[in-house]
């Protein structure tokens, strides 16, 4: 039977289609159908294991959840963590078989080569669904969202701070933001989106007595992040450097 004209205790939409306690069949019938165009979500009892740059097992049988994206996606969860238990990220090749009422799942990736598979004996829900991809994606409130609100808007740090380069290259790394104050100071910004750490004490501590060597005069040193460190905060004023608390998301 075409699957396309089959519904087994679910829905079937251009968008959806789901099967119920499908036979290994029914189940391959809509994985292969679908799995160039949609993301699979098979639930049942499953073994699986990986083998690549390492080797791991999930030898016991019990539910979990396997999802397949039509980019080559492969993904194995159990009830915890955020991340899978197994995984192959894209592009990998998704065979699906079925040998002695088992459905076999075989992720495939090709360089490196990495292979997945999972053996479901007991096939609780099969479903097939169309999802959308967001084109214009990104994520506010990174460090790049905090240079850039600093540079368009060097008052967010200081009144009257001249903004004189950002990503100012210098042999102990790269500056964040170079600034001028009304006194004349160069003034080194180090820009951090969270919580603020004595490294990052440290790295704006290296960038300030670098350029304080190489121009021969006083330089000021401006750390910027949401919050910091009681411990970074010692080493911050026994250094004498300084601190703005400003929160990047507020700025996006």
């Amino acid at each position: 039977m075409d699957i396309t004209g089959f519904i087994n205790n679910g829905e079937q939409t251009p968008d959806l289609d789901t099967l119920v306690d499908p036979a290994p069949a029914e189940a391959l019938r809509l994985i292969n159908l679908r799995k160039s165009t949609h993301v699979l979500l098979i639930y049942g009892d499953m073994v699986a294991s990986y083998e690549g740059r390492a080797k791991s097992q999930l030898e016991d049988l019990m539910p979990r959840l396997v999802i397949s994206k039509p980019d080559g996606t492969f993904m194995v969860h159990e009830s915890n963590k955020e991340k899978p238990r197994l995984w192959n990220p894209p592009p990998s090749n998704l065979y699906a078989s079925v040998n002695l009422g088992v459905l076999t799942l075989r992720s495939v990736r090709v360089s490196p080569r990495e292979v997945v598979v999972v053996d479901i004996p007991v096939i609780r829900f099969v479903g097939a669904v169309r999802l959308g991809v967001t084109s214009n994606y990104r994520v506010f409130g990174t460090e790049e969202d905090l240079v850039n609100a600093i540079t368009n808007n060097p008052s967010i740090v200081e009144d009257g701070l001249q903004v004189i380069a950002r990503e100012y290259h210098t042999i102990v790394g790269d500056i964040d933001i170079l600034g001028r104050d009304p006194r004349g100071n160069l003034v080194v910004i180090e820009c951090k989106r969270s919580q603020a750490g004595p490294e990052a004490v440290n790295q704006l501590k290296r960038y300030v007595e670098h350029l304080s060597q190489k121009e021969g005069k006083n330089v000021r040193g401006i750390l910027v992040a949401p919050s910091i460190s009681s411990a970074a905060y010692h080493y911050l004023r026994h250094y004498g450097l300084e601190f703005r608390r400003v929160e990047p998301k507020s700025l996006a």
